[in-house]
């Protein structure tokens, strides 16, 4: 089977042709507004002036004919609407002067499917990370998820956004990253991480701030140094969390040099393996949506014309995936989580853990050592005061400046146990579970990092892990927090969604539903609803 894709989500519009085996053409070109960011009808309107010569090309770089293409695929979303209109009537019209099916797909799977064709990962968590898009992307399900992403800007855009404060013409991203190589000192900036959210306005309205007290150079260091180890800690927590050691990069930030090296030293600290595709791939490209619809195609699924309105807040996973995604999973002895070893020692008569915050390569000692100690002594305090409120969670008994020596729990955490309970026992826990968060809500605290990792189950329930909580908490956190348990349930439960409802239910009975619609203005203001 041969397939022609069509990509034209924002500023690049390509064609790519495909077989089962290769890639055999992937032609492009990059509209770059004079001033500014992305104007959409003017990415539009060159994209309808760069195609007819862009499908010219690929047909003559893969050495085929019209008559031998077997489907056309577009880049149905998420997208710019005038440039994914653009991109969708071409296709069309190919499809049907040519008279074969077509197939619309998500433009962030294409980017983790080209990924795992052209670098042989199996079953990964995807960084994605371009102008538009910061998500954490994995299989689970039959359905490819997001696991996590930022709550405000990408960081391609919020990196074009402050090169243009200073100056600096688009495509910024590129040019902050030879910048940073002459920095010569870390200025300190907002680090800003909710689970496996990362937020990156306040860090960019600080680094603005600091454009005519500092070097140009050292604030493009530290910016790189303090976002890139956002992205680098939430990645590592998507792969603890999901239990797999796997990453993949992908988007045209994929092809910075300090951000790779710095995934790919939390990847060789954790066992796992980092794929990076070639270049070409990691930006948008036509061939990754070629490759996505010779998928969907090859089983069984194409579209009628009809169909193939642009959808320009595209879920990730508002399809289903027909094909096997082989489960690639790796048990952590020594690095269970994300951020500390765990050990076990004895505290008198008592059987106890040390919890110690290891050392972090990819993040420079300025940001490590700050975020170490301050989230050790976070987690001790916030432990000894929530066990007042009647909160269960482990008894303190030592602490220094990164490790905790705690009281050891018996049993095994929710994440675990969900496997073997039936639904009147996860009924149950989900129960208790929402009066559990109330009564720590109603005490002013949040957790800050509620997934079913962390949730011990033996004959009572227990919460571990208070490295992220919060004391006089905002109903923003309290939100968070609900979210967090809802997407750690979707993410390695999925078949037990259902049971979220009574979560939320007696949730709501003990703490009314304002945090509950809280919630939902925080879906409401991600990239993709």
């Amino acid at each position: 089977m041969i397939v022609l894709g069509i990509e034209g989500t924002a500023h690049t519009v390509g064609v790519g042709i495909v077989s089962e085996e290769k890639v055999l053409a992937n032609v492009s070109d990059m509209y770059r507004p004079t001033e500014g960011g992305i104007h959409p009808r003017e990415a539009a309107n060159h994209h309808v002036q760069l195609l007819p010569e862009l499908l010219k090309k690929a047909m003559s770089v893969a050495k085929v004919k019209p008559k031998d293409i077997d489907g056309i695929s577009f880049s149905q979303g998420p997208g710019l609407g005038p440039c994914l209109r653009t991109v969708a009537t071409a296709a069309r019209v190919l499809s049907l002067k040519l008279n074969v099916p077509i197939v619309g797909v998500n433009h962030c799977v294409a980017h983790l499917e080209i990924g795992r064709f052209t670098t042989g990962a199996e079953d990964p968590v995807m960084l994605y990370v371009s102008g538009g898009n910061t998500q954490i992307i994995s299989y689970a399900n039959r359905r490819y998820r997001v696991f996590g992403e930022t709550l405000d800007v990408g960081i391609g855009n919020m990196l074009d956004k402050l090169a243009r404060e200073m100056g600096i013409p688009f495509p910024g991203g590129p040019r902050i990253e030879k910048m940073a190589l002459d920095g010569r000192k870390y200025i300190p900036l907002p680090y800003s991480v909710k689970g496996m959210d990362v937020s990156f306005s306040g860090l960019l309205t600080a680094a603005k701030n600091k454009i005519s007290l500092e070097r140009k150079e050292d604030i493009a260091y530290s910016v790189q140094e303090t976002a890139f180890a956002m992205l680098t800690e939430v990645t590592e927590r998507a792969l603890a969390h999901l239990r797999k050691d796997e990453v993949l990069l992908a988007g045209g930030v994929a092809r910075n040099k300090r951000l790779r090296e710095m995934v790919g030293v939390m990847a060789e600290e954790r066992g796992a393996k980092l794929y990076v595709p070639p270049g070409e791939f990691c930006v948008d490209n036509g061939a990754m949506i070629a490759y996505l619809g010779l998928l969907y195609l090859k089983h069984g699924v194409k579209m009628e014309i009809e169909e193939t309105e642009v959808i320009q807040k595209f879920r990730t996973d508002a399809m289903e995936v027909p094909w096997e995604v082989k489960r690639h999973e790796r048990v952590y002895r020594e690095f269970p989580g994300a951020e500390a070893r765990i050990t076990e020692e004895s505290f008198y008569r008592w059987k106890a853990i040390r919890k110690s915050r290891i050392k972090k390569g990819y993040r420079i000692k300025e940001i490590d050592s700050r975020l170490r100690k301050e989230r050790t002594k976070k987690e001790a305090k916030i432990i000894h005061e929530v066990k007042k409120l009647g909160v269960n969670a482990p008894v303190i008994y030592d602490i220094d400046d990164f490790d905790i020596l705690m009281e050891k729990l018996p049993g095994k955490t929710l994440l675990e146990e969900m496997k073997r309970l039936n639904g009147d026992e996860i009924l149950d826990i989900m129960v208790r579970v929402a009066r559990i968060v109330a009564n720590l809500h109603r005490g002013g605290f949040s957790h800050g990092d509620l997934t079913t990792s962390n949730i011990i189950l033996n004959d009572d329930i227990y919460l571990i892990d208070f490295g992220m909580a919060e004391k006089d908490i905002t109903e923003e956190n309290m939100a968070v927090d609900l979210l967090m348990f809802e997407e750690a349930v979707n993410a390695a439960h999925y078949d037990k969604v259902g049971y979220l409802k009574y979560f939320y239910e007696e949730y709501e009975k003990l703490m009314g539903d304002k945090v509950i619609r809280n919630v939902e203005a925080i879906k409401g203001r991600r990239r993709y609803v």
